[in-house]
């Protein structure tokens, strides 16, 4: 039984600006924290990931360098356990993720591609040629679910 998703921080979609495309963003994350951690913001991984997203320190920082240079707060690795700082943190680095699909010419990723790179990294995820696993399928059916309950 899948228990229903906890939203995301209203805080983090008040900073990154109440739109569609920041909504989206959020169910593709909580789906994303779904398959994670089960949305436990206290998880901490097997090596080392923190978090409901499980996110490992490197690519903490560097969203969180990228959040500084949009103008916003940077979040320092002790944060972790803050919730607006997990949100803020994940939807940094899924806009890392989609710049890099744009960079190389695919502006419209799949919730699968999307969810695969999140997963194994870009390197890894484009040496498969994007091709989905597992992890990546269990994330795009939930977000496509709660996509449709949301309607």
């Amino acid at each position: 039984m899948i228990k229903p998703m906890r939203p995301f921080s209203i805080v983090a979609l008040f900073l990154l600006g109440f739109n569609s495309a920041a909504a989206s963003d959020a169910t593709f994350l909580e789906s994303i924290a779904m398959v994670e951690s089960g949305q436990n913001r206290k998880a901490i991984g097997k090596a080392g990931e923190r978090g409901m997203y499980q996110v490992g320190k490197a690519a903490w920082d560097d969203a969180s360098a990228r959040l500084k240079a949009e103008g916003h707060y940077a979040f320092p690795w002790s944060k972790w356990r803050d919730a607006t700082a997990q949100d803020m943190v994940a939807a940094s680095h899924l806009r890392w993720i989609r710049a890099n699909f744009h960079r190389v010419g695919m502006t419209d990723p799949t919730p699968e591609q999307l969810a695969l790179v999140w997963n194994v990294g870009w390197s890894e995820a484009r040496s498969r040629d994007f091709r989905a696993n597992d992890y990546a399928f269990r994330v795009a059916n939930l977000f496509r679910s709660q996509k449709v309950s949301t309607r």
